[in-house]
């Protein structure tokens, strides 16, 4: 029986308008969403989140994203979507970029199309907070006055920004096992394109003396041949009906251990860049579950904001020294103030530094023993109520 491995962290961070959508005309909407209560709350989309992981991760050397060569794209026209390329594909090599091992891809130049699920899934990050449709208006008066100089008129150009900015929340669940793995089908009458020259299948061969797949292709002017990468090892080749099944894997595992810690690392010190911004979004409070052959559970549900009001009394002494003698004055002050604290239904235990994080995920890779393991992480100017206090 195959092991099943999964993290899932439930992540709260800090942020100022993060995502904006189309808008019209001279008006920047930021994108929301409608939640039970009725009411509008703001969202970084799923998709902005995973560019930004992949920018942050990129920019601090932890990930090589693949460039325009190992890109393609796909269609006629207008209607073109870039995609991985064939080749890259089929040479397992596409594994070794964490964006596709991760986050998946979809490729429409073979038959069938070849697709893979994310092993990485995230949800969109939605804001805590209602949106009040607070807004301000711009212009770029600088540049326009310096045209007033020369031409004798100010003609600026005026929009108006909506802005939101409040704790929000969003999930990870990563499918360990998955990471490191994919599987190609390729039929016998598929069309596949190399380099804009579309191919069919002439055969496919294993070579026993460990030099790994050869897929030869051909047309009617020319041949290729593709090999497998030798970073990874073929698990699987088969041929069911008219469809050959190929199953490759990294060869080295301490690197998809790496690539999981790797991710981790770019999740803790997440930043966005938009709009001349550079937004922190690392985790404030992070819940972490590790699950190792038992089900697998969220808490984003039950992470909720409160707001709570402190009242607090204490006497002040202010000691005097006078020609008559020393003056002791007693004020009692009573201070009041509002913050903001985390309430987690279901989990009990106090919560740990957000530094420890990245060993805690660690304990994925130890043993083989059946694991369910909730930890709470909070950064320093968070304070949180769990089910014992």
């Amino acid at each position: 029986m195959e092991m099943s491995r999964y993290i899932v962290m439930d992540i709260v961070f800090y942020g100022n308008s993060l995502n904006y959508d189309q808008g019209s005309g001279n008006y920047q909407e930021l994108k929301k969403i409608t939640k039970w209560d009725g009411r509008q709350y703001t969202m970084v989309s799923r998709y902005a989140l995973r560019y930004s992981l992949l920018d942050t991760a990129e920019k601090m050397n932890i990930f090589k994203v693949a460039d325009a060569g190992n890109l393609i794209k796909s269609g006629t026209g207008d209607k073109t979507v870039i995609q991985p390329a064939t080749e890259f594909l089929l040479s397992g090599e596409i594994l070794n970029f964490p964006e596709f091992d991760l986050f998946g891809y979809l490729i429409t130049e073979t038959t069938p199309q070849n697709f893979r699920t994310a092993p990485v899934k995230l949800s969109h990050a939605v804001s805590m907070t209602p949106f009040m449709y607070d807004a301000h208006f711009n212009a770029n008066i600088g540049l326009a006055n310096r045209m007033r100089k020369r031409y004798g008129e100010m003609k600026p150009n005026p929009f108006t920004a909506e802005e939101h900015e409040t704790f929000y929340q969003y999930s990870i669940v990563v499918d360990v096992d998955s990471i490191g793995e994919l599987e190609i089908y390729i039929s016998e009458d598929s069309k596949i394109t190399v380099n804009d020259e579309t191919f069919k299948p002439e055969k496919i061969e294993n070579d026993k003396d460990g030099n790994g797949l050869t897929i030869h292709l051909k047309n009617r002017k020319n041949k290729k041949k593709i090999r497998q990468s030798k970073s990874v090892e073929l698990c699987e080749f088969d041929k069911i009906d008219k469809t050959y099944v190929i199953r490759y894997r990294l060869k080295d595992e301490e690197k998809i251990k790496e690539r999981v810690k790797s991710f981790i690392t770019a999740v803790m010190n997440l930043k966005r860049s938009i709009k001349a911004r550079n937004e922190d979004l690392s985790p404030k409070l992070l819940v972490i579950g590790l699950y190792r052959d038992s089900p697998y559970e969220t808490f984003r549900d039950r992470i909720s904001l409160l707001d709570e009001y402190r009242e607090e009394e204490y006497d002040e002494i202010e000691e005097r020294e006078t020609d008559s003698g020393r003056i002791l004055r007693v004020k009692h002050l009573t201070s009041k103030t509002r913050r903001p604290i985390f309430e987690i239904k279901g989990l009990k235990g106090e919560a740990s530094d957000v530094k420890g994080a990245g060993d805690f995920v660690e304990k994925i890779f130890e043993g083989n023993d059946e694991l369910s393991e909730v930890v709470v992480f909070t950064d320093p100017s968070i304070e949180i109520k769990t089910d014992d206090n």
